[in-house]
């Protein structure tokens, strides 16, 4: 593509056959749009197209975020959740050089990593970037869904960015065909007075599938940011709070399975004492941690949730994982000893 069609309004008219051209995060975009929810003003620039036409932009929004669109990104096998860029609150005079990084961050070692350990096939990485005016919300949430009116909420204040992190241990609700069921706060999390839970449910629905979702709320409106099918299953919650009550450290049960190693705590992703086989403990993970995930017998984090991106890149690589543990607890399971690391249930045990 090249000249006045560098920079493509998107529509609902795009489907899973033009991810070559525009990437899956544009592709879920569509299908939102589809489902008749509300989403931000989108411009693509295609996979090897020029961004001309930027400046006319400036006359559109003063600000604007920068996201990624990998041909590879948001499938139904794989997500690559936060393996490429986003730049946010880019001013317009901005977007020709967070275009240029967003393109790079398709070359980054955390992608290689990543794609070594689950890619099925040697995929090339082609990277479309989806322009979108920035607005700074009230509150940015996840949803993850495990079936027919079934799925778990989690949201934080302002940007969404701690969320998918793993830099906060969320609010969360888990919803079932009855409602909500059980969650951290009294009250339902709600946008214009309706249950932000209950909106996820039907756009779930609309959409046919299992559904990862993110949203942010915006003063009083409810906007829609991205869609990717479930790749992996979500265990069930387990209602106890975070933290230790003298023989079992109980956190969030992020990724299933069963693990006992000595457990090793790191604040570095670069730390020369990381022992492959270990239990990983830290206060949170970002996607350059993706080779010692792999490595590990198990990961816990003092922070996040189910919907974090470490969270959702262990159950990928099918690595145990317990989020949310807390800073103090974190610390006692970093004695050296043996830990018993049930991601089912979202509990460490020091044996």
């Amino acid at each position: 593509m090249s000249g006045a069609d560098a920079v493509v309004r998107l529509t609902g008219e795009l489907g899973d056959g033009d991810r070559s051209a525009v990437g899956g995060k544009a592709v879920g975009l569509a299908a939102l749009l589809r489902a008749g929810v509300t989403i931000p003003d989108t411009w693509v620039v295609p996979v090897g197209a020029e961004p001309a036409g930027l400046a006319r932009l400036a006359a559109v929004a003063p600000r604007w975020a920068v996201r990624s669109s990998a041909t590879v990104e948001d499938g139904a096998g794989l997500s690559y959740a936060g393996m490429f860029r986003t730049e946010l609150d880019v001013p317009a005079d901005g977007l020709a050089e967070a275009i240029a990084a967003v393109r790079a961050s398709a070359r980054s070692g955390r992608v290689a990593a990543y794609r070594e350990r689950t890619a099925v096939e040697p995929w090339d990485v082609g990277m479309a970037v989806l322009l979108q005016p920035f607005r700074a919300p009230v509150r940015s949430g996840l949803w993850l869904g495990r079936g027919p009116g079934r799925g778990r909420l989690e949201w934080t204040a302002g940007n969404g960015e701690a969320l998918v992190s793993g830099a906060v241990t969320p609010g969360w609700e888990e919803w079932t065909p009855q409602g909500c069921t059980a969650g951290s706060e009294r009250e339902v999390l709600e946008s214009a007075g309706q249950p932000v839970g209950a909106a996820c449910v039907a756009v779930q629905e609309a959409l046919g599938v299992p559904a990862d979702l993110e949203f942010a709320l915006l003063d009083e409106e409810l906007m829609w940011l991205q869609f990717r099918p479930m790749t992996a299953t979500l265990g069930e919650a387990d209602a106890r709070c975070a933290g230790d009550d003298g023989k079992v450290v109980h956190g969030i049960a992020a990724s299933g399975g069963l693990a006992t190693a000595r457990g090793l705590r790191l604040r570095d992703v670069d730390d020369p004492r990381w022992e492959a086989g270990a239990v990983l403990l830290t206060d949170q993970t970002d996607p350059d941690w993706v080779a010692l995930m792999a490595e590990a017998a198990a990961l816990v984090t003092a922070e996040g949730g189910m919907l974090c991106h470490a969270a959702i890149v262990a159950r990928e690589l099918g690595v145990p994982c317990v989020t949310g543990v807390g800073a103090a607890a974190l610390e006692r399971l970093a004695s050296g000893r043996p830990l018993a690391v049930d991601g089912s249930t979202g509990t460490v045990a020091v044996l």
